[in-house]
């Protein structure tokens, strides 16, 4: 018989915070009014998607706290794992990209720039491969960008400037 691992309170409350957020959520997409005019998805599918995400991390969150607690990605053998990122350093390089999107993101573009920032933030939480988080952030951007253009017909900057 295995003995059975104890609930962890807190991070059950974290959990059910989370589920409780999403229920919130999903219920203010509901009170959406009803669209107006010509746009291909409503107001009310990215709340919707949002809150069907966290509804569905909440219950991960709370299923791991009732089986003895959050689990770690990285193993104990793993020496990155011993470095803990972030710091002055950390909170430098995240602010540096949230300020470099703001003066840069009508002269590069909306996918550059936030392909800086997540590159940026990235860094500040302790990768150490530029490159490989630029083109992530370029793959997490361009649906967002794509989204909000054709899906809620909102214009955000330009995909790439024209000088690009």
């Amino acid at each position: 018989m295995t003995p059975s691992r104890p609930i962890v309170p807190v991070q059950l409350a974290i959990g059910i915070g989370v589920i409780v957020i999403s229920v919130v959520l999903a219920y203010g997409a509901f009170l959406f009014p009803e669209e107006m005019g010509f746009v291909i998805l409503g107001a009310d599918v990215y709340p919707y998607a949002v809150a069907a995400f966290l509804a569905g991390v909440g219950a991960v969150l709370s299923y791991q706290a009732v089986t003895g607690g959050f689990r770690e990605l990285a193993t104990h053998d793993d020496e990155s794992a011993k470095v803990l990122p972030g710091g002055k350093a950390g909170v430098a390089w995240v602010t540096g990209g949230l300020i470099g999107v703001a003066a840069l993101i009508n002269l590069i573009g909306f996918v550059l720039a936030a392909a800086l920032l997540f590159a940026c933030s990235a860094r500040g939480f302790g990768s150490r491969h530029p490159l490989r988080d630029l083109a992530i952030g370029v793959a997490l951007t361009l649906p967002i960008y794509w989204l909000f253009n054709a899906g809620l017909g909102v214009s955000l900057p330009p995909l790439v400037n024209v000088w690009i």
